[in-house]
């Protein structure tokens, strides 16, 4: 709906869900009641820092509750986000704060040295902790975020054609038409655990956070900085009985083991091998294949890949469109030739900035 923000879709989603898990991060499960709260809480304490409606907050962090907390206490203050790959390089990183007009950083203490270096101020969670819970944790008023005609939700930088890297600007009502329609199109349900191992800089885990979020479903971050892998991968997924997982089919391929609790498993990023699919499949199972570029939101298209069909990337999701163009001409390809793909629906983002 025209209009609709991410943090107020979570807002209702914290009185649909209150007292259901939302995060299990560090041994502590957050419900969604609570991790809005603390949002509320942290949003205050980014006003009382100077961060108004429209402004762009750059964000280095790893996966935990606290990153989630961050990006909706963001989103609450009127602010959009700018992840940064705590991997990126500093001249990147001071080459995205530059391009997308970053005001602030939010970080936390083991990356302080790294956003020191960086020409805008940063804020520490862990160091801010205590006086973020001394704020409020009742709603902001609207008016708060009403100020800004700016309706961006995340910038995110892709490295683009050229190399240098592009900001493209997603829009509140395009994402959380995304994770509705991918949510219902995936079967994401309450009492699923959804595996979260991506970095926030990478569009894709937005399938690991906001569309288990929208269904009702657990959050299970990996902890601390580097992904797991392999079987070690395996042995976390089945510790905590997740039942979601979306990844990279060579993220897939490097688990030598089964994990009997998965139902749903979402590849995307890369084409998928067959033989894959016939290792992974299993009664009961269904594995998803994904495509889409963050010019598109997230994700455009979707397959349900089995052992004795080929491996498509599907038809569109509901709410886009996908037609073939002639790779010369601006017209379609005929039917049965071969052509670009083009992608039409409320899921394009504005643009470049």
């Amino acid at each position: 709906m025209p209009g609709e923000r991410l943090d107020t879709v979570f807002e209702q989603l914290a009185e649909m869900f209150a007292a259901l898990p939302a995060v299990i991060s560090d041994g502590r499960v957050w419900t969604y009641r609570e991790l809005d709260r603390r949002a509320n809480q942290f949003a205050r304490l980014l006003v009382k820092r100077g961060v108004r409606p429209g402004d762009r907050i750059g964000l280095i962090l790893d996966r935990s509750a606290e990153t989630y907390v961050a990006l909706l206490a963001v989103m609450k203050a009127g602010a959009a986000f700018v992840p940064l790959a705590t991997a990126f390089p500093e001249e990147r990183m001071a080459l995205i704060i530059e391009d997308a007009g970053v005001s602030l950083i939010v970080t936390i203490a083991a990356y302080a040295s790294r956003a020191g270096q960086l020409p805008v101020p940063h804020l520490l969670i862990d160091s801010t902790a205590a006086e973020i819970s001394r704020q409020s944790d009742a709603p902001l008023q609207p008016h708060a975020k009403a100020a800004s005609a700016d309706d961006t939700c995340y910038i995110l930088y892709t490295s683009g054609t050229t190399g240098k890297p592009k900001g493209v600007v997603i829009k509140h009502q395009s994402f959380v038409n995304f994770i509705r329609v991918a949510a219902a199109s995936y079967g994401y349900r309450p009492g699923d655990r959804v595996y979260q191992g991506m970095t926030i800089a990478f569009d894709f885990s937005s399938e690991e956070i906001w569309v288990p979020f929208v269904a009702g479903a657990t959050v299970v971050p990996a902890p601390g900085q580097m992904p797991l892998v392999g079987e070690e991968l395996a042995d976390f997924l089945r510790l905590h009985d997740i039942t979601c997982i979306a990844c990279s089919p060579t993220l897939l391929s490097s688990m030598t083991s089964d994990v009997p609790s998965l139902r749903t498993l979402l590849v995307g990023g890369e084409a998928c091998p067959h033989n894959l699919v016939v290792r992974w499949s299993k009664p009961g199972r269904q594995i998803l294949n994904t495509y889409g570029p963050t010019e598109a939101t997230v994700t455009a298209t979707m397959g349900a890949l089995t052992p004795d069909s080929p491996v498509t990337i599907g038809a569109p999701l509901p709410t886009y469109s996908i037609v073939i163009l002639d790779a010369s001409l601006p017209q379609l390809a005929e039917p049965g030739e071969l052509g670009e793909i083009g992608i039409a629906g409320i899921g394009l983002a504005v643009g470049y900035l």
